[in-house]
């Protein structure tokens, strides 16, 4: 299997009309990076706890230091409503390739840095959560040491290999089970000046289906073992391969939409939209789509082909690693939006090729997991926070001011098995159910120095919005 070689990803817009949608992972590459360092003015830090440095970090033991036992957990889609609504357990956008390239508007609009933070700010958490509890009646949560997403995760282990960059995040413990919430430094934050093809590109080239339709975004939470602990992770997947099976180097041409599709693809392809500002409140929960195989999942990047150099993995490897997904696409195009070269990889060789180089770094970063679940654990009545100025130290701090809570009460409860009667739906009037037109749907819808902006890297770039790693 041919090799990459490194860039990343990032952004989430919500956008209105047919088929419209926007996903993370799909930012403009840049060769300097625009980041978004920790506002201390809006957001002061808290009392101390403790601080340490990456080369206080000492090696975990091997055998701990690597992701075994990867399970499906449950998934959810947020959609383009008025009401803050998700639909459980949603589906991912198909993967369905143009038979002929066509030309693509580049991309415009204003997109939010995290969906979750932004569709539903006051508990970003809480529909991870509904959507686990509403998978899986008899969870038990105490089999979970870490609720975490790819973004806090990711930038633990940039900082355990040494790399700059600025970050915090907030860490609440419920019961035993220690939550890592990402902290931006506003809820809501959109970027400006969008340039670049990487939202128009997946509009046209994936396709949510009927059981899903008016999607945003496609979450998925899984679990592994990791460091000695039993972690929930949520990431945002940009879409599936029908077939995984038949993932090659080229585009797979018997996933290609018909001519009938093109115009509907390119409607949502061109659209110039405002982000949605959901109304605080209610959480609205419907059921619909259906559960689709880890193994089909992939991660899309995009980016010129102007200068015929392959895209640099190196960030991008680490991403796939923690989020555990096993394919990759990356589509060149010409510098004006005509995309002729696109390659679909099953990438799990590389990724693992990645591990084995970086393992010292892997092993700090087990190490310097297991520090902040013992630093919460001990601190649980507290609601703590992590922030790192960059690579030379880390700091473990009480959140400044009342702090923010992971989960609302009723939630809270859920996890500790406090649920309604019936384990079925967890509704105090912050949540509702609608089972509305959807209903569980198992059918496939088969149907040089210049700056590029067609693929994000792996820090915060400041383009597009949720740079999920």
């Amino acid at each position: 299997m041919d090799s990459f070689s490194g860039s990343s990803r990032g952004g989430f817009a919500p956008r209105g009309g047919r088929g419209a949608r926007g996903r993370g992972g799909r930012a403009p590459f840049l060769t300097k990076t625009r980041e978004t360092n920790p506002d201390l003015e809006k957001h002061p830090l808290g009392c101390l706890i403790k601080e340490f440095g990456s080369p206080d970090l000492g090696l975990n033991p091997v055998d701990l230091a690597k992701i075994s036992d990867c399970q499906y957990v449950a998934s959810y889609n947020w959609l383009n409503d008025e009401v803050p609504t998700i639909v459980i357990p949603g589906k991912p956008p198909q993967w369905t390739p143009l038979q002929e390239p066509q030309r693509l508007k580049e991309d415009s609009g204003q997109y939010f840095r995290d969906p979750n933070a932004a569709m539903y700010p006051d508990y970003p958490m809480a529909p991870v959560v509904n959507a686990v509890l509403e998978t899986d009646s008899e969870f038990d949560a105490a089999r979970t040491d870490v609720f975490a997403c790819g973004s806090t995760l990711g930038n633990l282990l940039r900082f355990a290999r040494g790399i700059d960059k600025a970050f915090r995040f907030n860490v609440v413990v419920i019961g035993d089970t220690v939550f890592f919430m990402r902290k931006d430094n506003d809820p809501r934050e959109v970027i400006k000046d969008v340039r670049g093809f990487g939202h128009t590109f997946p509009e046209a080239y994936t396709t949510w289906e009927h059981s899903v339709k008016g999607s945003e975004t496609h979450q998925r939470i899984i679990r592994y073992k990791f460091g000695g602990f039993s972690c929930l992770v949520r990431f945002e997947s940009d879409g599936y391969i029908p077939d995984s099976s038949a993932v090659t180097n080229t585009t797979p041409a018997n996933t290609a939409v018909g001519q009938g599709d093109l115009f509907q693809a390119f409607q949502g392809a061109t659209i110039s939209q405002q982000p949605t500002i959901n109304k605080l409140g209610s959480l609205k929960i419907k059921q619909g789509g259906s559960p689709v195989p880890q193994k089909s999942i992939f991660d899309l990047k995009t980016r010129s082909g102007k200068y015929k150099k392959d895209i640099d993995m190196s960030d991008i490897l680490p991403q796939l690693w923690i989020n555990q997904i096993p394919n990759f696409i990356v589509a060149y195009h010409d510098g004006r939006g005509l995309f002729e070269d696109i390659r679909v990889r099953d990438v799990s060789d590389d990724v693992q090729a990645w591990v084995t180089d970086n393992s010292d770094g892997i092993r700090r970063f087990a190490t310097l997991l297991d520090k902040i679940v013992d630093i919460a654990r001990s601190n649980s009545d507290k609601l703590l926070e992590v922030y790192c100025p960059g690579k030379e130290h880390l700091e473990v701090r009480e959140q400044y001011g009342d702090g923010a809570h992971a989960l609302p009460a009723d939630l809270r409860d859920g996890l500790d098995g406090s649920k309604d009667g019936d384990g079925g739906d967890i509704s105090d009037g912050d949540e509702y159910y609608d089972s509305d037109e959807y209903g569980f749907d198992n059918r496939s819808d088969d149907s040089s120095e210049e700056l590029d902006y067609t693929a994000c890297s792996a820090h915060d770039c400041g383009y597009c919005g949720k740079c999920t790693y």
